[in-house]
């Protein structure tokens, strides 16, 4: 039997980040999972060595008893550390189950679950002790006279001791690292025998991820009412950003695009997490009847949601940068590309003889499109609507055979859109596209809006990539048409009355 190979390091890992993106997606889950995991190990061992050097620190004679023994700035600081290491990689780990086989169980997760949940209750102790130290000050008078009765009453609650939390790291942490470590050292591509080997890069199955995660927030959002209805819609946003921030944070610096979205969700999130910590300091001010307390800082998780409610519920188009993110991911993920360097879009299309029932489950994205006038070069503009009223505006430039064409594509402003647009009269399609999910592939069906026609579409990481139509689409293809010109959207195009 063959040694199993040692462990990655961490310097091993960090130095596979830069070029991730174009690996296997089977591949690059694990080298994502082993960075968190790595981190999480290292942050809780400083963790660990900064509360026992605490612990043998003498305190003063003259020092309040405040039941802070064992705590100290410095090892909040790299517990809160651990904790973000904790947390993405349980989102590392639930978002790339497909691709990472057998590593994820149930006992696993459960584990690190109950790690977070554990290590949780002395984070929330320092914010509301921090909040009340911070904000006096700013308080009426007969809330700043209830916050100090809160503040002494906290101050002789013990926290959630250093031995807690260290039992809590041995007894759900420490077993499962060895074995978590060798488990996502390795991984299998399962390939069809004769079939040229063409895995879905780590880029475009990021991608495919973040399409499903903005359909559900998308989703989420239309439900978001006032605060006080919408607790629970508001505690799953501020997850599901969690877990786009979690994916994208090794590569905010890749792309700007990249980056944009990161900031974005992360201030979405910050804002309803401070929003939350005000609505549990202020329930704990009402279980100790302190009501001008628990007034002043439901006031301030209202400021807290109108801020939330500007980026997202109100604003026109905060999924316009997501949707510029997926694409500067799946650009960066190609691992095909034309002679010139330029990426290939490869895909392959099929006639319908109507739209399959299941897809009628999907809300819509409805989509403009325009040709510019020319032979040799023509130039398409797209105009997307999200079911949500997003728009999002690209022009594109397609060359080459249909199979495998180079496309160069970029985001451009709703502004010069318009100022375009009305050269495209004599060339225009309209219809309604339907994305679903289905493995590692993306299956888009096009209703068009100005003729009885419906046509599904793929694309494919090669030329020789093996395709099979999932069984809720495969009883309604009337044939394959990839090659077929009278197919082609261009040629589609007509005259808009």
């Amino acid at each position: 039997m063959s040694r199993p190979a040692e462990p990655l390091t961490q310097e091993q890992v960090r130095g596979l980040i830069d070029g991730v993106l174009t690996r296997p997606a089977q591949e690059g889950a694990r080298i994502l999972a082993l960075l968190w995991l790595h981190q999480l190990v290292a942050a809780r061992a400083a963790w660990k060595a900064s509360t026992e050097a605490a612990a043998e620190v003498e305190r003063p004679a003259d020092a309040a008893p405040d039941g802070k023994t064992d705590t100290t700035s410095e090892s909040r600081d790299l517990l809160h550390k651990a904790r973000v290491s904790l947390r993405r990689l349980r989102a590392t780990l639930r978002e790339n189950t497909r691709v990472l086989d057998d590593v994820v169980n149930r006992r696993t997760m459960r584990a690190l679950r109950r790690l977070g949940r554990e290590t949780g209750d002395a984070r929330d102790l320092d914010v509301h002790r921090e909040w009340l130290d911070a904000n006096l000050e700013v308080l009426t008078p007969e809330a700043r006279a209830e916050a100090e009765t809160l503040r002494a009453r906290l101050a002789r609650k013990p926290d959630s001791s250093a031995q807690a939390i260290e039992r809590a790291f041995a007894r759900r942490l420490d077993p499962m690292v060895a074995d978590l470590m060798a488990a996502l050292g390795t991984y299998r591509l399962r390939l069809p025998v004769g079939v040229k080997p063409a895995p879905v890069s780590l880029a475009r199955h990021l991608a495919a991820i973040l399409q499903r995660s903005g359909d559900r927030l998308r989703r989420d959002l239309e439900n978001v009412r006032g605060m006080d209805e919408s607790q629970e819609e508001l505690h799953e946003l501020r997850i599901r950003l969690k877990r786009q921030r979690a994916l994208l944070a090794p590569f905010v610096k890749t792309d700007r695009r990249v980056g944009a979205w990161f900031t974005l969700a992360t201030r979405g999130q910050d804002q309803l997490g401070a929003m939350r910590d005000a609505i549990l300091l202020a329930e704990r001010a009402r279980r100790h009847r302190l009501p001008y307390l628990e007034a002043a800082l439901r006031d301030q998780a209202l400021s807290y949601h109108a801020a939330f409610s500007t980026d997202w519920l109100q604003a026109e188009s905060p999924f316009s940068l997501l949707d510029e993110a997926r694409e500067a991911l799946r650009a960066q993920g190609a691992p095909r590309e034309s002679a010139s360097g330029l990426p290939l879009e490869i895909e392959r299309k099929f006639l319908l003889r109507e739209c399959p029932p299941a897809v009628r489950a999907v809300r819509p994205t409805l989509i403009d499109q325009g040709w510019l006038p020319g032979k040799a070069l023509k130039e398409r503009l797209r105009r997307r609507t999200e079911p949500d009223g997003t728009i999002s505006c690209w022009r594109t430039i397609k060359l080459g055979p249909v199979k495998a064409r180079i496309e160069v594509e970029e985001a451009t402003t709703p502004e010069l859109f318009a100022s375009m647009w009305p050269l495209t009269r004599l060339s225009r399609v309209r219809k309604e596209r339907y994305t679903i999910a289905e493995g590692h592939h993306h299956w888009e069906i096009d209703v068009f809006l100005d003729r009885q026609l419906v046509l599904a579409e793929v694309e494919l990481e090669s030329m020789e990539e093996p395709v099979t139509p999932p069984a809720w689409l495969a009883p309604y293809i009337v044939r394959e048409v990839t090659g077929e010109a009278a197919y082609f959207n261009s040629e589609l195009a007509r005259l808009d009355a």
